[in-house]
C-alpha cells in the first residue's frame, strides 16, 4: 500500500460539520473526501448579477454562537443585519411595523386572538428563553418538553388564521406545518429572531471556504465515497476519484454525511445503529433568486430584510442586496430577491424541469408583487432534497444514539444534534473531540 492511501483520519463530507471536524483536527494527517466539485455543502452561496445570495444557510445568530466564534477565529467578516421593521405577508397583503406588537396590531385577527398570541409568546419567552445561547442538550427537560408533542398540540391555535400564522413560522423553521413537526425549532427560531443576526460578508459559503483554505490540499473534491468498512485494525474507504477507483485506509473515520447516506455507505453497522438511522426522515427545501432591473427597495419597505410569507407557495423572501452599501446598490441600479419554500412545495418543484420550477416560483412572486416578472432579468434555483431532519415527537431521544461512535467510526452532521448551522458545526467539533480523546490529546 502506498503512503498516500494511508491516513490518520478520513472525513467523508465537506459541509460545515465535516470541515469543522477537520479544522479542529488539522494538526493530524486528516483528509476530507467530498463528492461535489466544491466544499461547503449547504453553506453554498451563488453569484447572480451584481450580488451574491445564499442558496443554503442564511445567517449567524448572535455574537457568541459557535459559528460566530468560528467566523471571528477565521477572520471571516460578518455584518450586523440592521433590521428596522418587522414584516409579514399575510392573507394577500404585506404588513410591516417597527415592533412585533405593532405588526400584530395591524393583522386582520380578532382582538381576543391577538391577546392570546401575545400571552403565548410571553409564556414561551419566560419558560424557554434560557435555551437561547445555551449548548444544546437533548436530555434537557426543557428541550424534551418541546419535543414531546406536535407544535399544534403544544400551541393549540384557536382559529384557521392562527394556524396559518404559526404554520408560517413552522415552515420557515422546519419546512413543515405545525401538525407534523415538534415546537422546538419554530420556538427557537422565534426566540432567536429577537437576537442579533449577522450576514457573512460575501455569503455564508465564505465560512466553509476559509476552513477549506486552512486545510489546503487535504480537502479532496470530486471524490465519491461508495463504501466505508471498519476492519480489525483500521477503516477501509472505497472511493471513486477523478483518476479512477481507489481504496483508502485510516486509523479512524468521521461520517459527516446525511443520515440516509451514512446508513447506505457504512458496511457492517450493528442493528442498534441501523435501526435508529432508519427512523430518520428529511424535509426538502428549494431556494431561488431573481435579479431585477430595478432596486429591491421598489418592492420591499425600508428596513426590511426578510419577509415571512403566509398563504403562498413560498414561505419567505429575503433581500440579499440588504448587506451591500447603498452607494453600490445605487451604482448597479439592480435588485435581487431570494425566495424559499417548505417541504411539500419543494418536492413538487423538484418534479418539474428547471424552467418550469422557476416559472412557478415567479408566478407566486408576481401574485405578491404584481408585474414584478416584467422586471426579472435573470434567475437561479437550488433544490435541497435533504435540507432538514424531520423532528417528530420523541426525536430528541434518538440523538444520543445517533451520536454514539461505533469502534473507529464517528458520526456528525445535522441529524446528530440541534441541526442548522450551529448544530452542524458543533456536531463536527464533537466528533473531533472524540478522536482527540481517543488519541490522548488535549481537547479544544
Amino acid at each position: 500500500m502506498s503512503s498516500e492511501n494511508n491516513h490518520d483520519i478520513l472525513i467523508i463530507g465537506a459541509g460545515i460539520a465535516g470541515l469543522g471536524a477537520a479544522y479542529r483536527l488539522r494538526e493530524n494527517d486528516v483528509v476530507v473526501l467530498e463528492t461535489n466539485n466544491f466544499a461547503g455543502g449547504r453553506t453554498e452561496s451563488r453569484q447572480l448579477g451584481d450580488y451574491v445570495y445564499n442558496a443554503g444557510a442564511q445567517v449567524i445568530m448572535g455574537d457568541s454562537s459557535p459559528v460566530a466564534q468560528l467566523a471571528d477565529e477565521l477572520g471571516v467578516p460578518r455584518t450586523l443585519i440592521k433590521k428596522s421593521r418587522v414584516p409579514l405577508f399575510f392573507h394577500g397583503k404585506l404588513y410591516s411595523a417597527r415592533t412585533q406588537p405593532g405588526l400584530l396590531n395591524q393583522l386582520p385577527l380578532p382582538i381576543v386572538e391577538k391577546v392570546r398570541f401575545i400571552l403565548t409568546n410571553l409564556a414561551i419567552k419566560r419558560h424557554y428563553g434560557e435555551l437561547v445561547g445555551k449548548n444544546f442538550d437533548p436530555t434537557d427537560p426543557l428541550v424534551e418538553q418541546l419535543n414531546a408533542v406536535t407544535a399544534q398540540e403544544f400551541l393549540r391555535p384557536a382559529s384557521d388564521r392562527m394556524v396559518d400564522l404559526w404554520n408560517t413560522i413552522s415552515t420557515i423553521a422546519d419546512g413543515e406545518s405545525i401538525d407534523c413537526t415538534t415546537p422546538y425549532h419554530p420556538i427557537m427560531i422565534m426566540l432567536q429572531f429577537l437576537e442579533k443576526e449577522y450576514a457573512v460578508t460575501g455569503g455564508t459559503h465564505q465560512l466553509t471556504l476559509a476552513m477549506a483554505r486552512k486545510l489546503g490540499d487535504r480537502v479532496w473534491t470530486n471524490h465519491r465515497v461508495f463504501s466505508v468498512e471498519e476492519k480489525s485494525d483500521r477503516v477501509e474507504v472505497q472511493v471513486n476519484s477523478p483518476s479512477g477507483p481507489r481504496t483508502l485506509y485510516a486509523e479512524q473515520a468521521i461520517l459527516a454525511t446525511p443520515g440516509p447516506v451514512t446508513r447506505d455507505l457504512v458496511k457492517g453497522l450493528p442493528d442498534s445503529k441501523l435501526s435508529v438511522l432508519a427512523n430518520l426522515e428529511y424535509a426538502s427545501q428549494t431556494s431561488a433568486a431573481v435579479l431585477l432591473d430595478v432596486p429591491t427597495r421598489n418592492y420591499l419597505p425600508d428596513g426590511v430584510w426578510r419577509i415571512p410569507v403566509s398563504g403562498h407557495r413560498s414561505c419567505a423572501i429575503t433581500d440579499p442586496s440588504f448587506f451591500y452599501p447603498a452607494e453600490y446598490r445605487d451604482s448597479c441600479g439592480t435588485g435581487i430577491l431570494r425566495i424559499y419554500t417548505g417541504d411539500l412545495e419543494s418536492r413538487y418543484l423538484q418534479s418539474l424541469s428547471r424552467e418550469e420550477a422557476l416559472e412557478r416560483i415567479v408566478e407566486d412572486l408576481d401574485d405578491m408583487f404584481p408585474r414584478i416578472q416584467e422586471r426579472i432579468i435573470d434567475s437561479d434555483i437550488r433544490h435541497w432534497p435533504m435540507a432538514n431532519v424531520r423532528w417528530r415527537p420523541g426525536h430528541t431521544a434518538l440523538i444520543p444514539k445517533l451520536q454514539t461512535p461505533i469502534g473507529r467510526l464517528h458520526f456528525c452532521g445535522d441529524y446528530t444534534g440541534a441541526g442548522y448551522l450551529n448544530g452542524s458545526l458543533v456536531s463536527g467539533q464533537r466528533a473531533a473531540k472524540e478522536i482527540k480523546t481517543s488519541k490522548g490529546e488535549l481537547c479544544c
